[in-house]
């Protein structure tokens, strides 16, 4: 019986054809994975209507714009940065820190905006700008009620009784981040997109149209 103890070269040659391997396999992953999310993608917002353009950034985020909406609406982007799928260290660390594909919807709206505030994960995606952001803006910030893992800023009450409200209409989905500002985009979501998620429309398009007559409302709106 042949008595193999592997020495380091061999350990450097084994761990080089895995991730070789990993890269090919990731890529064609994330070649699969991207078609099939503009596709749900692009038929989520169809009923939007308007003029829909989309544009690749590298092999792994796509933005997509859509012009000439109807009120309430005006502008509509969305963004999707996919995970490293190709990367086997980026793939591991983005997953242990609770990362996955990020979809972010920019909506500028038909109207001023009556108020402001920033509900944000901080510790997925885009919660370390935020941080940023509403500590330069001097808001106060506190945990969002009823949902531990949120936290809310904004300049005063009536833009944290508005986060409410538009918290409201989000409460059937994972949230990464809540915007409003009375500048274009007016309105952002950040939440994560998972494997598993087929639906079509996407759940969080249906809803645009009541979060903006929200928004624009300052405050409650029926449905």
């Amino acid at each position: 019986m042949l008595n193999f103890t592997p020495t380091g070269t061999d350990l450097i040659i084994g761990l080089a054809a895995f991730l070789l391997g990993w890269y090919v396999i990731g890529l064609h992953l994330s070649r699969r994975r991207g078609g099939a999310l503009v596709r749900q993608i692009r038929d989520s917002i169809q009923s939007f209507g308007g003029a829909a353009t989309i544009r690749w950034i590298g092999r792994s985020a796509f933005r997509i714009e859509v012009d000439a909406l109807a009120p309430p609406l005006s502008r509509l982007g969305v963004s999707l940065l996919m995970e490293p799928r190709e990367t086997f260290l980026l793939w591991a660390f983005g997953r242990l820190s609770g990362r996955r594909d990020w979809l972010k919807v920019s909506v500028t709206l038909s109207g001023g905006v009556k108020g402001a505030f920033e509900v944000y994960h901080p510790r997925r995606r885009g919660g370390t700008d935020s941080a940023h952001e509403v500590r330069s803006l001097g808001w106060g910030v506190e945990p969002f009620p009823g949902r531990a893992e949120l936290l809310c800023a904004a300049p005063g009450p009536d833009g944290r009784a508005l986060a409410q409200e538009v918290m409201g209409v989000l409460r059937d989905l994972e949230i990464w981040g809540v915007r409003v500002r009375n500048k274009e985009p007016q309105l952002t979501v950040s939440l994560p997109l998972s494997v598993t998620e087929t639906r079509v429309p996407l759940p969080i398009f249906p809803l645009l149209a009541h979060l903006a007559q929200l928004i624009l409302a300052g405050g409650f709106v029926r449905s």
